[in-house]
């Protein structure tokens, strides 16, 4: 079994709008915000979402450590919260997106201001962290992560890369997700890291930081390294990249090997789910050859019958768990992967289920039926087939497709960000289900092999 004995590490610190921020000062504000949670019930779950790193820090390990359990949403759009607000009355965080018609307890307005005298904050162990994520099914669901299973996935990494002198780390992916809350702040907080708490969206603004930086670790993502192969403006400062983390979707090889050129450092490309965590990583420096993922200490990998992978973890605690990919494994446990098996999909490491996306696409009044399809192209992009209702026939008729789409967009946008949404739009009379009652994806994909 992993160790997973962890604490706040004393030397670790975050940068707040270029300011430092020490740990003395983390501990007394998490003490403040603990203050506030007075009305809560032992075990209560409380729906966590904040921009901010460090704020977003603060309301976690005052909840956690104080024996509550935080749900996670993937992101702050206004469906997402309401929906987990039906799951649980409390919130805390940056409330902007949720209207006052949705009944909750915004804990920034709790009672309770007598901050509590915390000299020693104690790593949490007996609560968890719980993500909804998109099922097989279509349907959102909980994902429970106890603490001491993200405590032992924080001691295997850092028992597979060596961070030997302090670094900065600084990230262009969400903590809200469980890669960004590992890779940009847990496991740097644990091991005497310095996080900048802002998600960094351009290239230009990493280079502008890393003037100031000695030595930096870049968690970021395929689609985000994949853009900045086009115009690398990090080579100026490249010695200053000592890591480089990549996770949420698979990395382009090409992009992989012009990355290594670039920056003279390989990308740490990092394997697995919210389900799972970390499974395996890699290093590609040439695009023509295919390497091996290399599990991580504590996982096993085995085939069923169908050739689906099947995880064993002691991380976990947990054996013969089914994994969505198929996969080629060799004698010394490595493994090459050969594809995904549902109809879950990635658009730029946003995990989108293209069942729930038709589900509520199909919620809209103008809507009858709708399918939604990947279509072929050097970017992914969604195309949507759909049956309008007949008032939908009329304002198709009178204002035009455009008008219908954006209508549609809009919709959809309650639930999803705004990568996950069709690109393409086909209004049809009918689907086109064969004999067998079945719809065929290449038939499907032939509304779209030609633009209108």
């Amino acid at each position: 079994m992993v160790a997973s004995n962890l604490k706040f590490h004393p030397e670790a610190a975050f940068v707040v709008a270029g300011q430092p921020i020490t740990q003395t000062q983390f501990f007394a504000d998490i003490a403040a915000y603990q203050s506030k949670l007075t009305a809560l019930k032992a075990g209560s779950h409380v729906v966590l979402f904040h921009p901010d790193t460090y704020q977003f820090a603060v309301r976690l390990f005052a909840l956690a450590c104080s024996g509550y359990n935080v749900i996670l949403p993937p992101n702050g759009q206004h469906e997402t919260l309401s929906l987990l607000l039906a799951q649980s009355a409390f919130f805390a965080g940056d409330a902007t997106n949720i209207d006052d018609d949705v009944l909750f307890t915004n804990l920034e307005h709790s009672l309770g201001h007598t901050p509590l005298q915390t000299n020693r904050l104690q790593w949490p162990t007996n609560t968890a962290v719980i993500f909804y994520t998109s099922g097989s099914s279509g349907q959102s669901k909980p994902i429970v992560k106890p603490w001491r299973v993200l405590n032992r996935e924080l001691a295997v990494l850092s028992m597979s890369f060596d961070l030997p002198s302090q670094f900065t780390f600084l990230a262009t992916v969400s903590h809200q997700h469980i890669y960004g809350l590992l890779f940009r702040l847990l496991w740097p907080l644990a091991k005497g890291h310095i996080i900048d708490s802002e998600q960094i969206q351009y290239p230009e603004h990493i280079a502008q930081r890393l003037k100031n930086i000695r030595y930096a670790a870049l968690v970021s993502s395929p689609a985000q390294l994949g853009r900045l192969c086009a115009d690398n403006v990090l080579i100026p400062e490249r010695d200053k990249i000592k890591w480089l983390f990549s996770s949420g979707g698979p990395l382009n090889n090409e992009h992989a090997e012009t990355l290594f050129n670039q920056l003279a450092r390989p990308a740490t490309q990092v394997f697995g789910s919210t389900e799972t965590g970390g499974i395996a990583y890699r290093q590609v420096t040439q695009a023509a050859v295919d390497v091996p993922w290399q599990p991580f200490n504590g996982n096993f990998l085995s085939l069923n019958h169908e050739g689906r992978l099947m995880l064993d973890s002691a991380i976990l605690e947990q054996s013969n768990f089914p994994l969505d990919d198929r996969a080629l494994i060799h004698k010394n446990g490595q493994f090459k992967l050969l594809g995904r098996i549902d109809r879950t999909i990635k658009i730029e490491e946003k995990r989108l289920n293209l069942d729930e996306l038709e589900s509520y696409l199909q919620s809209h009044d103008w809507v009858k039926e709708a399918k939604v399809v990947v279509i072929p192209a050097k970017r992914v992009q969604i195309g949507a087939v759909v049956v309008l209702s007949d008032e939908a026939n009329k304002e198709l008729e009178q204002q035009g497709k455009l008008a219908i789409n954006r209508a549609l967009q809009a919709h959809l946008s309650n639930r999803f960000e705004r990568i996950c949404l069709p690109r393409k739009w086909r209004y049809i009379d009918a689907l086109p289900f064969n004999s067998q009652a079945k719809l065929s994806l290449k038939t499907l994909e032939q509304y779209f092999a030609k633009p209108e």
